[in-house]
């Protein structure tokens, strides 16, 4: 079939006018403590997907032993990686912007998820962390003790994270 020059682009004009819909994903029953939004497919609220701590637990929750340049000796945390949100989400985007309560953000490239094994912290020692202890969510780069007196990645490496927007 030939399609005239004025149809073509008449049906490509229809087709980027047309809405876009978002995959959707179930709806956050306890406290939101986490909000993905940008270059996401998968949603469940106006343009981005809020998570509860019960969400994130059902992700791909990982325990790792990990130093810091920001705590003394070895530390234990525990959190859904990075890439099973991202994945969860749908992202496409190349760089995450993660932002803090007090408004504070970092920006780094989504490919430090996989390539680093990335976690959002949740619990530090065993135990859930509040918002006094970097709470809710540190996100963490597993390092080697050099690598955390070195300080790679710190400035990747937010707490008190709620709101993460991949662009």
């Amino acid at each position: 079939m030939f399609l005239s020059r004025r149809s073509l682009v008449a049906c490509v004009a229809s087709f980027l006018a047309a809405p876009s819909f978002a995959a959707s994903m179930a709806k956050p029953s306890g406290r939101i403590v986490l909000t993905v939004s940008g270059a996401i497919a998968t949603q469940n609220g106006d343009g981005e997907a809020a998570f509860d701590r019960a969400m994130l637990e059902s992700l791909d929750w990982r325990e790792i032993e990990t130093y810091t340049s920001f705590t003394k000796g070895k530390q234990t945390f525990a959190g859904p990686t990075l890439a099973s949100l991202i994945e969860a989400v749908k992202a496409s985007g190349d760089t995450v912007r993660a932002t803090a309560i007090n408004d504070y953000a970092v920006e780094f490239p989504v490919s430090d998820a996989a390539e680093h094994d990335v976690i959002l912290a949740m619990d530090h020692n065993g135990r859930p962390m509040r918002v006094r202890d970097k709470g809710p969510i540190w996100i963490v780069y597993p390092l080697g003790e050099d690598a955390s007196n070195q300080m790679t990645f710190d400035a990747q490496m937010i707490w008190q994270l709620d709101r993460i927007f991949i662009k």
